[in-house]
């Protein structure tokens, strides 16, 4: 795979620190590492027969099938004079302005300017920003690296490749504040014992935890792709304990997995995608085996339900109340309040070791890539057809199988 040769010069190269995890525009060290791997930018099925205006990483795009299929992502605005291609027309060979009807494919070859004189070779100077895009599992990918003619392989996941069973790609999140303080809270496993403590039907978890308090384990450790955060306090049988693996993969993919013995095979993958440096995206793509008992539909509208007002003061004006009783809400509130890493004032603890480690391999993969190499998490061309599989599960273990989880073989 062709890096484009991107390396930024000395003269640039201070040290990088937890506050360049936040700025992801074009040249910026975050941006540029994040331009190095596929993302999600929308669902299959919200892309209808009208383009679809995107920002992706910064960028102003445009998402478009045209008439033959083919899927393309271009610059929103025309190279002619700047206007909005959201409002083109989409025909059998790409997409034509509304303005003076230049057409451009979806590799931005512009392919005709019908204004210009009989003969006007004009139209083969002209070449219009495009990014690949590819299908898989329900959801839409793009890479926006330098090596966009021989990009590495998309991911294939098996929560988007698996067909024992049914997928469901939920509507997407747009949310307004910085990518990265989502991206940490998924690694931060422990957060969920108190904040969604309320939100939660089944309790025995909960209950287990609190029981045990001070006497639960945090591990963060490193894999192929990114990393995995284990949270474990002593079971309900003698040697045995609870145990609750998240697994990630740089950049930006999150696994969930089952919460229960009746979810074991559940997979939940989520996807997070920065629009800017205070706006991004998370795709949610869920897989459910056939044998699988809880329907995951009916789990969804519990956790989206709207959070209940009835224990909400008259007087009590605060800007987000309601919110406690919905994930989602519980999150938001917390995390767009918090300010950006590396400008607020923090002191991590123990309980933040999976951050620490998650804050240190996106530091390492933003200097690897402005040094010219391949940040971890790419996928060699030597596994490109093969399933990834990110571990994740919340089950009671014995002793035995939490030494081996530890020792890197689940």
């Amino acid at each position: 795979m062709d890096d484009g040769g991107f390396k930024m010069s000395a003269a640039n190269e201070t040290k990088l620190n937890d506050s360049d995890l936040c700025h992801i525009g074009p040249g910026t060290p975050a941006g540029e590492m994040f331009r190095r791997y596929w993302l999600a930018i929308s669902r299959a099925e919200d892309l209808k027969e009208i383009p679809q205006a995107i920002k992706v990483l910064g960028e102003e795009l445009v998402l478009f099938r045209d008439g033959q299929g083919r899927l393309g992502l271009v610059g929103l605005h025309c190279s002619h004079r700047g206007s909005s291609l959201e409002y083109g027309d989409i025909e059998e060979k790409g997409i034509r302005c509304l303005y003076h009807g230049w057409l451009y494919d979806v590799e931005g070859n512009c392919l005709e300017q019908p204004l210009e004189p009989a003969g006007s070779t004009f139209c083969q100077k002209v070449k219009h920003p495009s990014y690949p895009v590819r299908e898989l599992g329900g959801l839409l990918f793009t890479y926006l690296g330098p090596a966009k003619t021989n990009p590495p392989p998309l991911p294939r996941y098996s929560a988007l490749v698996r067909e024992d069973g049914t997928r469901l790609v939920l509507p997407p999140r747009f949310w307004d504040y910085s990518w990265f303080n989502f991206w940490e809270n998924v690694v931060d496993s422990l957060h969920a014992y108190v904040l969604h403590r309320d939100s939660r039907s089944e309790r025995s978890w909960e209950n287990a935890f609190w029981r045990h308090r001070g006497d639960h384990h945090l591990d963060a450790l490193p894999t192929e792709y990114g990393l995995k955060a284990i949270v474990r306090w002593p079971g309900p049988e003698p040697e045995t304990e609870y145990v609750r693996l998240t697994t990630v993969a740089l950049p930006t993919v999150f696994s969930l997995g089952g919460r229960g013995e009746e979810d074991l095979g559940f997979e939940r993958l989520l996807f997070v995608t920065p629009a800017d440096d205070n706006n991004f995206m998370v795709y949610t793509s869920d897989f459910i085996p056939k044998d699988a008992a809880n329907p995951v539909d009916e789990r969804e509208k519990a956790r989206r339900a709207s959070p209940s007002a009835a224990n909400v003061k008259e007087y009590d004006k605060r800007k987000y109340v309601p919110f406690k009783g919905q994930v989602w809400k519980e999150d938001y509130v917390c995390q767009s309040t918090q300010g950006n890493v590396g400008y607020r004032r923090e002191n991590l603890a123990t309980s933040d070791r999976a951050i620490i480690l998650l804050r240190k391999q996106l530091l390492e993969a933003m200097e690897t890539v402005r040094n010219g190499g391949t940040p971890k998490g790419i996928i060699p061309e030597a596994k490109a057809n093969e399933m990834i599989f990110l571990e994740a599960y919340r089950a009671v273990l014995t002793k035995s199988q939490v030494a081996q989880l530890l020792n890197g073989r689940s």
